[in-house]
């Protein structure tokens, strides 16, 4: 192997992987213009400028593979430029599938490995398109894949050797099982071939969910929301179902290549030996090469060989374990001069608060001293009053023993007026620093958010090559607009956001964009268009999918939710419930189950995902006309404005976003309906939650008024009953660690000004936390009645 995976070459692989993306980016973009316009001079230079840059880095940290085959494409595209060779179709198809194989190769070597992939066709295409062969540079051989060599499943369980997991972090995951129920690992091995490989990891995650709790992924939960195949992902899940029963609900067909189910054990540990998990199925070439044979002990090697490189890239990988290549952030520096500005302003502020500590220290030296002289001439006064009794006696009037202590002690009355005056000095200083504190501190948060703002193009780039290969699959002809790419959002944000996205298109192209007959027959253009726009609206971000297509049929929707017993076939739905009923888990209207959709998976992952962002989604439909679908969602998720309320000595903190609003009300206005407390607002009727009582906080429930906030998610609303409201306020969210991680219904904690620790409230969380506790209390209402 190349010794790019040198630990010491860490910052140059970093910079090099940061630079290839952001070529292929502009790679991929260009290719998508010179489909629309074959005779742009200015894309075909763009895209060679790329390639040519792309394999000069590749050479440059030795990775040849990758130099060799871009060099294969910066023949095709000098040609072009050239004019011998035309753009067609099939030209298009082959650089774009070029582009396919060069992210594959770096996102292999970014995470230390060698590419597998086959590129022998795709190599093949680029030559045959080229006029002339020019030599390529040398390169380090292809590592292919053995005819009849294990399958890359059996590989990978062959350099694991035992679970994932310590022995202590399995002890950790069945302490957290409930009585009745075991623990499996179930490593799934995904189909790279899928045109939608990158949400595998979610739709299995939605399947396995449904059968018990999932406790554990490898990768992580939130990887598996990132814009990237994972060839094999663990689950470790706690159900009470039989492996038959969960093998069954993970095989998904065109998503999964293999499954390996075991119970997990703490003799399953990575420091213990475990059993090879076998295929779940293998073709008959594969399982005739894995019987060894004695004359051909070529074939009995090749195996080995390919798993000995993959163990042997584990070594450097494992070493970098600790030092993974982080995101990085690209800057303008005009923010960082900014910043810089800013913080020498809070270096002035903090000599001028030292200046301020010495001058209250003076001051108040300057008080112990004026408090001395004080208590002296009281003492004097003391020591004069028998005197003046006496001559008072003597007959000397009262005017005369008044002017005579005038007189002495007259001087008393200024002996503070030295120490008023500096104090005064001192307060309206602090106080003029302090202001201007508060304006660097507001101008620092400020200019901080910038610096993590990122444009929106950032995903939205990745959108038309999306549209393209799905509506070519699908035989439409679609036209996506983008508006608003410059509109800034923050990078924890953005990273979130792609899979949401992701599915609001698809859904778009898919089911609402109509085939080119279909639209013929209505009279409409033969091309659909998808307009994805992004706004700002003060301090929230606006993004909008728009389609033309067909729109939600209401009575689809309604016999579907019928079907699946979602609702009663007696209740009668306005159209934006109907539209609601889409985001429900496992809700499709699709007829059959394809690559693209059919089995549920999508839209619900969308209104989690974007409310685990604090915003919400709605969706807008006409028949005939299309359907627009509304992300909302707080530019930044690091400061958000929360509403503090208090439950006895305790304050929360509930998300503005999920505020409906606010009420004060007497006892007797809240009603009960079948045991539940209930009360009337505009005609609606609101489910009541006492947050003492679910957080088991002791407080007086007797009051002459109580306060209710009113929260909702989706279409789901309820009155959260609380002691006091306390007011809105900016709360900095700090992640709870450790055994706080899992606490129902909190979703973070911040620190007050006080420093009093404030815990903040999931409201969604909330919710079903709300509606499983008076689902729970009802059955048990139901088994001490039968």
């Amino acid at each position: 192997m190349s010794d790019y995976l040198d630990p010491n070459n860490e910052e140059l692989l970093k910079d090099f992987f940061m630079e290839a993306n952001m070529q292929v980016e502009v790679l991929e973009q260009n290719i998508l213009v010179l489909e629309n316009d074959p005779t742009n001079k200015d894309a075909v230079d763009e895209i060679f400028r790329a390639a040519h840059t792309l394999k000069g880095g590749a050479a440059t940290v030795q990775m040849n593979d990758l130099a060799s085959f871009t060099h294969l494409v910066e023949d095709l595209l000098d040609e072009i430029r050239n004019g011998s060779v035309q753009v067609s179709e099939d030209l298009i198809d082959v650089l774009l599938s070029s582009i396919d194989i060069i992210k594959g190769i770096l996102d292999a070597r970014s995470g230390g490995e060698e590419y597998n992939g086959d590129t022998e066709e795709t190599r093949r295409r680029l030559k045959s398109f080229s006029t002339q062969e020019s030599p390529a540079p040398a390169a380090e051989p292809e590592m292919k894949k053995p005819a009849g060599a294990a399958s890359v499943a059996s590989v990978f369980r062959e350099a694991e050797g035992g679970s994932e997991l310590s022995e202590y972090e399995i002890l950790e995951l069945q302490d957290a099982v409930r009585p009745g129920e075991k623990v499996y690992e179930v490593a799934v091995y995904f189909d790279e071939e899928n045109p939608m490989n990158t949400v595998g990891g979610i739709q299995l995650y939605a399947a396995i969910k449904a059968a018990g709790t999932v406790l554990k992924t490898v990768p992580d939960f939130e990887e598996l929301y990132e814009d990237q195949f994972h060839p094999r992902v663990i689950y470790y899940v706690a159900t009470e179902e039989t492996p038959e029963s969960l093998q069954v609900r993970v095989d998904i067909p065109d998503v999964v290549k293999e499954v390996s189910l075991s119970e997990l054990s703490t003799g399953a540990a990575k420091d213990k030996p475990k059993a090879k998990a076998k295929p779940k199925k293998q073709s008959a070439p594969s399982a005739a090469a894995a019987q060894p044979s004695a004359p051909n002990k070529t074939a009995e090697k090749e195996p080995e060989s390919l798993s000995g490189d993959l163990a042997g890239t584990a070594e450097p990988q494992a070493a970098r374990k600790g030092k993974k290549l982080g995101s990085v952030l690209r800057v303008d520096s005009a923010r960082i001069d900014n910043l810089l500005n800013l913080v020498s302003e809070a270096v002035i502020n903090k000599a001028t608060f030292n200046q301020i500590t010495t001058q209250f220290t003076e001051t108040q030296e300057e008080l112990s001293a004026a408090e001395n002289l004080f208590r002296e001439r009281m003492r004097e006064i003391l020591d004069l009053v028998p005197n003046l009794a006496e001559e008072l006696n003597n007959g000397v009037t009262e005017k005369d023993i008044r002017n005579q202590l005038n007189d002495r002690f007259a001087d008393m009355a200024n002996l503070f007026e030295t120490f008023e005056d500096k104090l005064k000095a001192a307060v309206n200083k602090f106080r003029g620093t302090s202001q201007n504190l508060g304006r660097l501190t507001g101008d620092l948060h400020e200019r901080v958010l910038q610096i993590r703002m990122v444009p929106i193009s950032q995903i939205f780039s990745r959108f038309p090559r999306l549209v393209r290969d799905i509506s070519k699959s699908l035989n439409k002809r679609i036209q996506l607009v983008i508006e608003g790419e410059d509109t800034e959002l923050d990078k924890s944000v953005i990273e979130d956001l792609l899979d949401p996205l992701i599915h609001c298109v698809r859904n778009s192209v898919d089911h609402g964009i109509e085939s080119i007959d279909d639209r013929k027959a209505a009279g409409k253009e033969e091309e659909g268009h998808i307009l994805l726009s992004a706004k700002n609206e003060g301090n929230m971000i606006v993004i909008e999918i728009h389609d033309d297509g067909k729109g939600i049929d209401v009575e689809s929707v309604r016999s579907k939710a019928i079907e699946r017993g979602i609702i009663h076939p007696s209740k009668n739905l306005s159209d934006i419930e109907a539209y609601n009923l889409i985001f429900e888990p496992g809700f499709s209207t699709a007829k059959s189950v394809t690559n693209i959709s059919g089995r549920g998976v999508g839209l619900d992952v969308v209104r989690k995902q974007i409310e685990k962002l604090n915003g919400n989604v709605s969706v807008w439909s006409e028949k005939g006309m299309g359907t627009k679908f509304t992300i909302k969602l707080p530019l930044t998720l690091a400061i958000i404005q929360g509403l503090l309320v208090q439950v006895g000595e305790e304050i929360y903190a509930i998300p503005i976003t999920s505020v409906i609003d606010s009420h004060r009300i007497k006892p007797d206005e809240i009603k009960m309906i079948d045991n539940y407390e209930v009360f009337n607002v505009r005609e609606d009727v609101i489910s009541l939650l006492r947050l003492n009582r679910l957080f088991k906080i002791q407080t007086s429930e007797q009051r002459d008024y109580q306060f209710v906030v009113i929260v909702g998610s989706g279409d789901k609303k309820m009155g959260l009953m609380v002691d006091t409201l306390i007011g809105e306020e900016d709360v900095v969210i700090k992640p709870l660690r450790d055994s706080y991680t899992n606490a129902p219904g909190i979703a973070g904690a911040t620190i007050l000004g006080d420093g009093t620790v404030s815990l903040i409230i999931d409201v969604s969380q909330l919710l079903e936390l709300g509606f499983r506790q008076e689902m729970a209390d009802r059955q048990k209402r139901e088994a001490t009645i039968g």
